[in-house]
């Protein structure tokens, strides 16, 4: 299977969310319980440096994306 990096776009979203639901149900990955939906996490991410990595049939293996910190 090849695995390819990949810039995320909207409808990546689904996939995205899943993962990030199952990483914070470990209870080790954030503060949160859930997820949040889309509006909310596009707002908190920066247009740049968002990226999947895709396998077999455009499934989404993983994802990285930046956002801001404040300088202080």
């Amino acid at each position: 299977m090849q695995t390819v990096i990949d810039d995320m776009h909207r409808n990546d979203w689904a996939q995205v969310h899943s993962i990030y639901g199952a990483g914070l149900a470990t209870g080790l990955a954030a503060f949160m319980t859930s997820p949040p939906k889309w509006e909310s996490w596009n707002a908190d991410h920066l247009e740049f440096g968002r990226f999947v990595a895709r396998g077999a049939g455009d499934s989404i293996l993983g994802f990285a994306a930046l956002s801001p910190v404040p300088d202080t």
